[in-house]
């Protein structure tokens, strides 16, 4: 069985408008959403931004900043072996992703789409989108 995973609630939910939601805000600045990343983070998807980006998550790993748990295709797993080999832990979902994710514990929901980061800070939209986000980790396979 293939999921879709809740990334389209996302497009929905900014689809219809022109202008971001009051509890989001849009950037291009890797290094500000890099700086957000402290403690539990978790990756949803197959591609995280660009490759600038994904050695300050390697970095922040190395330096035990943060902890990562992936989320991934089988397809791409053998992808995240670096983040493995700092300890992270990757699991496989036969999923569609559309976009990537980001979700930090207690704090906000990052969407990534076309080299932009989408911040949900709003601590309610947040948690609700992890909250959607955690019941695929009870089904994801282990890498």
């Amino acid at each position: 069985m293939k999921y879709v995973l809740p990334f389209t609630l996302f497009a929905l939910s900014t689809a219809s408008a022109q202008t971001a939601p009051s509890y989001m805000t849009t950037t291009t600045d890797s290094a500000a959403i890099l700086n957000m990343l402290k403690g539990q983070v978790d990756l949803y998807g197959v591609n995280f931004g660009s490759s600038e980006f994904q050695r300050g998550i390697l970095r922040l790993l190395e330096q035990r900043v943060i902890t990562v748990r992936v989320m991934t295709t089988n397809q791409a797993a053998p992808n995240f072996k670096p983040l493995k080999a700092l300890g992270a832990k990757i699991y496989m979902l036969n999923a569609n992703y559309k976009n990537s994710a980001i979700s930090i514990k207690n704090g906000p929901a990052i969407f990534i789409e076309n080299k932009k980061f989408k911040v949900i800070t709003d601590p309610k939209n947040a948690n609700s989108i992890t909250a959607l986000w955690q019941q695929y980790w009870n089904i994801a396979k282990p890498y």
